[in-house]
């Protein structure tokens, strides 16, 4: 059976993506990367089940807002609300990403699904607020949350690192993720055909992930795929990039799901 949380699964940050410990360089401390809205189109074993919009703004002198809002059509429509919006606030930190916030939205989601995490980098420690139980736990220097370690991996493979390792707080314990460099491909897409670099996970034995970034788009992610052991196929594909600067009186808040 077909479970809109097996399509989050893969909205670009959940499990698909995550990246190295200690931080993570950026090309420029004053610009990391071009602030972008991008709009991928998701499939189910070949229906499609949504869209989902990532965008990357700048808050303030050096502080971003890293954020990704999914929408459920067709036949994933019929398995309820799966709308879901999910953000990262961080700030670079000495050329590297230090999270401040991560908050995900979910109608109808566990608590997992609808978490809040404060970073408190003065003594290390990182707290939920969200829904359900409340923790908080010893923060290791250099930790992510599950969003924000896409665009760590986007550095380390514009660094030329080719094994990847991030640790994310998650549901009350720290969670590492692995990834290594596969190689190069060629793939085809209806955005366009793209010379990729093929990234795969190695820390899960029941499910296979893969992401494919394209150098020519400052190693920005043209596909996702994650293969699950019960057969289904879920994926991602870039339907639209658009790499523009937001006015500095654009409002950086995060609006709550709409009903």
């Amino acid at each position: 059976m077909l479970h809109y949380s097996h399509f989050r699964t893969l909205l670009l940050a959940s499990t698909l993506l995550s990246v190295t410990s200690p931080g993570h360089a950026a090309a420029d401390t004053k610009q990391p990367y071009p602030e972008f809205v991008a709009e991928y189109d998701a499939k189910a074993n070949g229906f499609n089940v949504g869209s989902v919009t990532l965008s990357l703004k700048r808050d303030g002198h050096d502080k971003y807002l890293y954020q990704q809002e999914s929408s459920s059509s067709g036949i994933a429509t019929l398995l309820g609300n799966g709308d879901s919006l999910e953000s990262s606030r961080w700030q670079l930190n000495d050329g590297h990403i230090r999270v401040l916030e991560y908050r995900s939205q979910r109608k109808g989601g566990d608590d997992d699904d609808n978490s809040h995490l404060l970073y408190d980098w003065d003594n290390s420690t990182v707290k939920n607020t969200g829904a359900g139980e409340h923790w908080e736990i010893s923060l290791p220097d250099g930790a992510l949350d599950r969003l924000v370690m896409q665009l760590a991996m986007l550095f380390d493979l514009r660094d030329g690192q080719t094994k990847f390792a991030y640790q994310v707080p998650r549901q009350g314990h720290i969670k590492t993720y692995r990834f290594i460099l596969l190689g190069e491909e060629e793939i085809e897409l209806t955005s366009g055909a793209y010379k990729t670099l093929k990234v795969g996970r190695t820390d899960d034995n029941r499910d296979h992930s893969w992401v494919w970034s394209a150098p020519e788009l400052d190693y920005f992610p043209v596909r996702f795929l994650k293969k699950k052991r019960s057969g289904l196929k879920i994926e991602l594909t870039l339907r639209k990039l658009d790499f523009v600067p937001f006015s500095e009186n654009d409002s950086l808040e995060v609006e709550p799901l709409k009903p």
